[in-house]
């Protein structure tokens, strides 16, 4: 994946990513652009290297200052990559699931979780990333953060999202379909092309050509063959 991750805000007082120093970080301008050379550096060492194989002198060195100064601001690797993860995290619910409480109906619900679902992932592939290696190694900062989530079931936008498929199935928008399965459908067609993207490139040239014609292309056909497949038999398009 190409390395595309926007530059993360500056760490706040009270957060686990909390200088040792505390107030230091917000006192002035140099330190706020440390903070954020700081944060995406590690998103990218930890995207490739996952926590495990990720080094403090190495996310030191990417972000060009001295290891001290990294540890001045993060006082262990772990509580660097927990502040990376949880904005990770914290951004992409907070942008999709603002999208997806407007009064939409399950079409434009579906448009806009996969939409946004795939522009996050394109925006933000390091991140993205690294969020999938925290999941393939079943990693319990993962299962704490979604846990926290599905307590507050309208903020989470897969939630969300599965219940507006439930709410369509009882107003006969859609045919009856398992809602959880759907989901799983609908999140691996918006990521999988991202996970495996130099077999995509293979096999689809467009992707290496023309990359952002690609995701432009591949978030209209999600949405086209998911409608198709869920339109009540015999219903017009």
């Amino acid at each position: 994946m190409e390395s595309t991750d926007n530059t993360a805000p500056v760490v706040g007082a009270g957060d686990p990513s909390t200088p040792a120093g505390e107030g230091a970080s917000s006192e002035s301008g140099e330190s706020a652009g440390t903070e954020q050379r700081i944060f995406k550096a590690a998103t990218e060492v930890f995207a490739r290297k996952g926590q495990a194989g990720a080094r403090m002198r190495e996310i030191a060195e990417h972000a060009e200052i001295n290891p001290a100064l990294l540890h001045y601001y993060f006082r262990s690797k772990s509580q660097l990559y927990e502040a990376v993860f949880a904005h990770g995290f914290k951004q992409f619910m907070g942008g999709l699931g603002q999208s997806l409480k407007a009064d939409l109906d399950f079409e434009e619900s579906l448009r806009t979780f996969v939409h946004g679902y795939i522009d996050y992932i394109h925006t933000h592939q390091d991140m993205a990333r690294l969020m999938l290696n925290e999941c393939t190694c079943g990693g319990p900062i993962l299962e704490r953060y979604l846990t926290a989530a599905v307590a507050k079931r309208d903020e989470m936008p897969g939630l969300m999202m599965e219940d507006r498929i439930v709410a369509a199935i009882e107003s006969g928008e859609i045919r009856p379909v398992d809602p959880q399965h759907t989901m799983l459908t609908i999140v691996s067609s918006c990521l999988f092309p991202f996970v495996a993207l130099p077999t995509v490139r293979i096999f689809h040239p467009e992707a290496a050509d023309d990359f952002e014609a690609f995701v432009e292309g591949r978030k209209k056909h999600v949405v086209d063959l998911l409608l198709s497949g869920l339109r009540p038999a015999g219903s017009a398009e």
